[in-house]
């Protein structure tokens, strides 16, 4: 995450000794100075010496012409020898006197001109202290100036790429923090290890949180992909306090000589954060929806319930907070992310407009009062249709009898009722008579145009459709299961009434809600039976030691055998426009059976049991199957 491109820590020794080494180096200078100048002061006084000499020597040698030229001046007027000899002689001694006073004015002169000399020693020994003093001073100054000099930078002069920063000499200016590490009179390589480290705690405090109502997620700098590069800062804190427009600076101010690393994240890491909080935040809009009425009792066959605004997670906006947070250097920010409405789809007048009747099929059936089996099969019925009444079938699903119906078992409160065993008689079983409520429902989609994906024909032709629009259904395998192909739900009613005028008569109907069909259109299903197998010549006889002789019982009633085929027509306008052939059933059919007794007759006046007939009395004709 860190750049590693820095150097390997605070070296304070390194610029302790570095400090000491400058004082050193100026007290070097200072000595060397001193030296120079005594020996420059000490030439100065040989010159001065020599130059008095010289002069001394050209008044001398002046005074001894002048001397000279008046005497021979004196020489060359004309005159007797004795006299010249007199007169040289005098001459002479003149000029010795006058040699010998000048000798002595010359001695004085030197006399005076060593005590001069002495007393000016002594005031140049002082002086030279003075001076010494002054030129060490003015030495110190010069080192000083020219460490000034040799350190005195420009902004532009301050490098600007790691390498250079790090090699660089430059130490901070007082003042000057990096990232709140004070690192005055450091240089950069000094500097590094107390930055980094603070770069690093600065990045493991990093805690961004996103809440929402009342829950919030927080991030760290890892989960944006976070790091830092010190380069800028490194070269903004040399830059402090060394351009001409920040040499006088109150450091002390707010900010003045802070300065932080450039902090980078990666914004994909930042997006990918925030998709994680998607399936906490988002929520799909509710739609309107028909909630179908059971209750028969009520006009109306649906509650419209309206639908709810969603919301969804907005990445990129929530992103876009968290970066402006980074930026400005806000690492424990919280942000509420940005949410967009996701309005529902539908409205409760498009629900109303799919929610229209389609079709319908009505079976009738018989249930005496006083018939227990009959009433048992009216029972089962009218609790089969109020298991399927007012079921919704969401698009695409598929709908199953027994798994909606549920097992039909005694425990479960279904009653005896007739029901077809060995595909050849009716016995007593539980759930009689729940293949009824099936078929009516088979044929009540057929009308809806509706996809049939498991359907099975009896073995014997029910009597309350026609053959081969049947729909068989068996707690112990066999289904009827169909699919709902439309674009909306389907919804299926179901109610059984009494026929108006009859105490027995009744009739189970079943209704389809959903998207209607095209206007005008409508669907109908019907049979033709292409073969019908007779098999009222194949009875079956058998003796039965258990009836009295001279006496007959039919056990197996004869059922014809067909061939139907099935097709469901549609009608545009009244007008058929297609006929389909939907499926070819085969009912086997079945012979009579009857049992002929065998064993002891009854006795005179005794009351023939129940089912007995005389032995010869001809079976029970197919069209009066029950």
């Amino acid at each position: 995450m860190a750049n590693n491109t820095y150097g390997s820590g605070p070296q304070l020794p390194s610029y302790m000794k570095k400090q000491a080494k400058v004082n050193i180096d100026a007290s070097a200078a200072r000595k060397q100075k001193e030296t120079e100048t005594a020996r420059k002061t000490a030439s100065s006084a040989s010159r001065n010496q020599a130059a008095a000499a010289g002069t001394a020597r050209r008044s001398t040698a002046a005074t001894g012409t002048g001397t000279r030229t008046a005497a021979a001046k004196k020489s060359t007027a004309p005159k007797p020898a004795a006299k010249k000899t007199a007169v040289a002689k005098s001459t002479q001694r003149t000029a010795s006197a006058a040699a010998a006073q000048k000798t002595s004015a010359a001695k004085k002169t030197q006399s005076a001109k060593k005590s001069g000399v002495k007393k000016t020693k002594k005031k140049m020994n002082s002086k030279r202290l003075m001076q010494v003093l002054g030129i060490a001073a003015a030495g110190l100054a010069a080192v000083v100036a020219l460490v000034w000099f040799m350190n005195r930078d420009t902004v532009g002069s301050v490098p600007t790429d790691i390498e250079g920063i790090m090699n660089t000499k430059k130490t901070f200016r007082d003042g000057v923090k990096l990232i709140g590490v004070d690192v005055s009179g450091m240089t950069p390589e000094e500097a590094t290890g107390l930055v980094k480290y603070a770069a690093e705690k600065k990045l493991e405090k990093v805690a961004v949180s996103v809440a929402l109502d009342d829950a919030t997620w927080t991030f760290g700098a890892k989960d944006f992909g976070m790091s830092y590069d010190l380069t800028d800062m490194f070269a903004d804190g040399l830059a402090f306090g060394r351009s001409d427009d920040s040499e006088v600076q109150d450091v002390l101010a707010a900010g003045a000589g802070e300065f932080d690393a450039k902090y980078t994240w990666d914004r994909s890491a930042i997006e990918f954060a925030l998709t994680q909080l998607e399936l906490s935040i988002n929520k799909e809009a509710t739609q309107p929806y028909a909630e179908p009425i059971a209750d028969w009792a009520s006009e109306e066959r649906f509650n419209y319930i309206a639908g709810e605004e969603g919301r969804a997670l907005n990445v990129a906006a929530t992103a876009d907070d968290i970066e402006y947070a980074l930026r400005t250097g806000n690492f424990t920010a919280t942000v509420e992310p940005v949410i967009n409405a996701v309005l529902p789809e539908l409205t409760i007048e498009d629900v109303k407009l799919h929610t229209q009747y389609i079709s319908e099929f009505t079976t009738k059936f018989s249930a005496a009062r006083d018939d227990e089996v009959k009433q048992n099969r009216l029972f089962n019925i009218q609790k089969a249709a109020d298991i399927i009444n007012a079921n919704t079938i969401p698009v695409g699903e598929q709908w199953s009898f027994n798994t909606v119906v549920g097992p039909r078992t005694y425990d479960l409160g279904w009653k005896g009722a007739n029901g077809i065993s060995g595909g050849k008689e009716y016995t007593v079983q539980a759930g009689g008579g729940i293949c009824q409520p099936s078929t009516t429902l088979y044929n009540a989609l057929l009308a809806a145009n509706i996809e049939i994906v498991d359907r099975r024909a009896h073995s014997i032709p029910s009597d309350y459709v026609d053959v081969g629009l049947d729909a068989t259904v068996d707690t112990r395998g066999i289904d009827f299961v169909f699919r709902n192909n439309t674009e909306y739900p389907l919804y299926i009613f179901a109610r059984v009434q009494r026929v108006e005028g009859s105490s027995s008569r009744h009739t189970i109907t079943v209704y389809i809600y959903g998207e209607p069909l095209p206007e005008g259109v409508t669907y109908k299903s019907r049979s033709d039976i292409t073969e019908v197998m007779d098999r009222s010549q194949e009875t079956i006889y058998t003796e039965d030691p258990t009836i009295p002789t001279g006496y007959q019982k039919e056990t197996v009633v004869q059922h014809e055998g067909y061939i139907a085929e099935a097709y469901l027509d549609k009608y545009v306008n009244g007008e058929l426009a297609e006929s389909k052939l939907l499926y070819q059933d085969k009912y086997k059919g079945n012979p009579a059976e009857i049992a002929i007794g065998t064993g002891p007759a009854l006795k005179a006046g005794e009351p023939v049991p129940e089912g007995l007939v005389p032995v010869g009395t001809p079976p029970t004709p197919a069209s009066s199957r029950a």
